[in-house]
């Protein structure tokens, strides 16, 4: 079996569990993240993915340059099913296997170049630029929704602001033990 490239899914949740939160600029994010192996046959449930994606980790074996051929083709999915703006991130796994190498640094630079994207090496057996890539991500996808999370924060503090006033206006005045209170 040839290793194929894969991608990798990253959607807001509001139940995970703790370990799947990370923290950028004091904001606490929870993910929740898709593998789908890149297998031809998960194609249809893929899909169904990118309607909700926020980031998108397109993944390719350095050891393989079959994998990074199949990269222009997630390119081409993403670009069709994703929504606009989804954050995307250029990752060649597989770094602890140098030896192995087919595919050059400087090809996914080029590629993640070409594609608007940023580029990691990573490897998940010595854990190098692991956390790096999901911080990264992650920031892109808060720095892509800062307006919208500004507003809602803006929305939240008026409500504040307006319940508070409201709650003022409602006391009675005059002195505490009056009977008489007027609530127009």
């Amino acid at each position: 079996m040839f290793p194929i490239s894969k991608l990798w899914f990253m959607m807001p949740t509001p139940d995970l569990p703790p370990k799947n939160t990370i923290e950028v600029d004091g904001i606490k994010v929870r993910i929740q993240i898709w593998d789908t192996a890149g297998q031809e046959r998960y194609q249809t449930i893929t899909k169904q993915y990118y309607r909700r994606a926020q980031g998108i980790f397109l993944v390719y074996d350095i050891s393989s340059e079959r994998s990074y051929q199949h990269i222009m083709k997630w390119v081409s999915d993403v670009d069709e099913y994703a929504p606009e703006g989804v954050q995307k991130i250029l990752i060649g796994n597989k770094a602890d296997e140098e030896q192995k190498r087919q595919v050059g640094r400087e090809q996914g630079q080029q590629l993640a170049k070409e594609y608007g994207m940023d580029f990691y090496e990573t490897s998940a057996c010595t854990n190098l630029n692991i956390k790096e890539s999901f911080t990264r991500l992650t920031e892109l996808v808060l720095q892509a929704h800062r307006k919208e999370l500004d507003g809602l924060r803006i929305r939240a503090s008026n409500e504040l602001a307006l319940a508070e006033l409201e709650e003022e206006e409602g006391k009675p005045e005059g002195p505490a033990n009056s009977s008489k209170t007027c609530w127009c």
